[in-house]
């Protein structure tokens, strides 16, 4: 069947084929859209630094105190430019160091290895 002669049935009178046509087309519009959406909006470049504690809180998914414990813990220090209160994180840089240094970490407080 063809797709504009089933576009002008009501939902109750389509049979399943031709429910399941109507569907499969609407799933690959959308899927083309997405594609060209996500080509367009990829802006890795332009988000290689954030701003201050809410910019630790982005990078990490984390809350405003657990941003403050991970910049006061040193781990990222190589990665922080901070010129008074103004702190500036680059992002990559960052998410090396931590996970750098999760690799040398073995166990955690109730495991003795």
């Amino acid at each position: 069947m063809e797709l504009s002669s089933i576009l002008g049935l009501p939902l109750g009178l389509m049979t399943g084929a031709q429910f399941l046509t109507l569907m499969s087309a609407a799933y690959a519009t959308r899927q083309e859209t997405q594609l060209a959406t996500a080509t367009v909006t990829d802006v890795s470049d332009s988000k290689k630094y954030a701003y201050g504690i809410s910019g630790i809180c982005d990078i990490f998914g984390c809350s405003k105190p657990t941003a403050q414990r991970i910049k006061r813990s040193g781990v990222i220090d190589e990665a922080i430019i901070q010129s008074g209160r103004t702190i500036v994180v680059d992002r990559q840089k960052a998410l090396a160091l931590v996970k750098e240094d999760n690799e040398k970490k073995k166990g955690g407080r109730r495991c003795r290895k």
